[in-house]
């Protein structure tokens, strides 16, 4: 067996020890001097037993368990694992740097707070610390006021309507609501070109044109289709049905957030990271990648909105799991957003409340 050091570990120091994080793993560990030594020497694949007589004094039965606790906690790499494949998965797909990728690995499958727990910080931070301005104002700046804005503008009346109302009434909702929330943020309505080819042009603009999202739809209550997990084609405005039999509640696929679980249908969004990768090896790209996402999740929220429909965004995920529903894998490929579809409760909608159901 050969093995190396892990290509993914950034490091730290904190107080008097060298902290390692694996980024793809999320393994936190300490590094005394001799596994610094053997993490250094072991930037390419050598043979278990040279990196077993890196680590000096012990016995061979005691080093050569010192290895394999460092394998275990993915300081160390085997070849022909699991992880390796990951990993090399990573390094032949990934152009855009350490930076972004701690940043998006560490991000994916996380714990998160409870509605309470939520509460109980915000009241606690308020307790201590006043929460800063929401808005500004032009204090000592000469104003000039501008013309209304929402008077005889329907779209501005479309727009001023949009509420993100997590009540809902227990129906479904229909197709053709649902394929215009899609067409509205997904949907292609020409073409361009540039030096190398042909690129598709939609309702939201997106970096190069690059058109870096597919949209994934759960699909619990639609008229006229069947429950199941369904793939957008927005150059074909098509839905096509994955092979998947599972079928979790929407909480075991949004971090345990049970307010969805009586929607009828949600929408996600899922970037694949190499069609903006290659052409932009500026990891600059990587955000915008993620502005694109809030593009086009506005305008299936507006489309939304002009069927009486409420669309709650969310980026909270279960990614593992939901990545399974969805067929997709690969390091540069994840889901970034989700937007619920729902009849929002009458007696909910547009009310100016501090409720955990309602967001503004």
């Amino acid at each position: 067996m050969r093995v190396r050091s892990s290509q993914t570990l950034v490091l730290s120091p904190q107080g008097n020890e060298i902290v390692a994080f694996n980024f793809l793993t999320k393994s936190v560990f300490a590094c005394a001097p001799e596994t610094l030594n053997v993490l250094q020497t072991l930037n390419d694949w050598r043979p278990l037993e040279q990196a077993v007589s890196l680590l000096p004094g012990n016995s061979r039965g005691s080093n050569l368990q010192q290895i394999q606790d460092m394998i275990d906690a993915t300081a160390i790499v085997a070849e022909d694992s699991s992880q390796a494949t990951i990993e090399n998965e990573f390094l032949e797909n990934w152009d855009w740097g350490i930076p972004a990728a701690l940043m998006h690995f560490s991000l994916k499958d996380c714990s998160f707070m409870t509605p309470q727990e939520i509460e109980d910080l915000q009241q606690q931070k308020a307790a201590e610390t006043p929460s800063p301005s929401l808005y500004a104002r032009n204090h000592g700046l000469q104003t000039v006021p501008l013309p209304g804005a929402l008077e005889k503008n329907q779209l501005l009346q479309l727009m001023a309507r949009r509420r993100t109302v997590r009540n809902s009434l227990p129906r479904s909702i229909t197709i053709k609501q649902l394929s215009d929330s899609l067409f509205a943020g997904m949907g292609i309505t020409g073409e361009t070109r540039n030096c190398v080819c042909k690129l598709p042009l939609s309702m939201t603009p997106s970096g190069g044109a690059r058109n870096p999202y597919e949209a994934y739809v759960y699909a619990r209550n639609v008229d006229g289709l069947e429950p199941g997990f369904y793939h957008y084609s927005a150059i074909e405005h098509s839905l096509g049905r994955l092979a998947t039999s599972l079928a979790p509640k929407p909480s075991e696929l949004l971090a345990s957030q049970e307010w969805a679980d009586d929607k009828p249908c949600i929408i996600f969004l899922v970037a694949l990271m190499e069609r903006s990768m290659w052409k932009y090896v500026d990891p600059n790209a990587y955000r915008g990648v993620l502005i694109e996402a809030g593009h086009i999740g506005q305008n299936i929220m507006l489309s939304a909105t002009d069927h009486n429909l409420s669309a709650c965004p969310t980026a909270a995920f279960c990614h593992s799991l939901l990545h399974e529903c969805l067929e997709i894998d690969g390091a540069t490929h994840c889901a970034m957003y989700a937007l619920t579809l729902g009849a929002p409760d009458k007696d909910d909608t547009y009310k100016l409340t501090n409720s955990n159901n309602i967001y503004f």
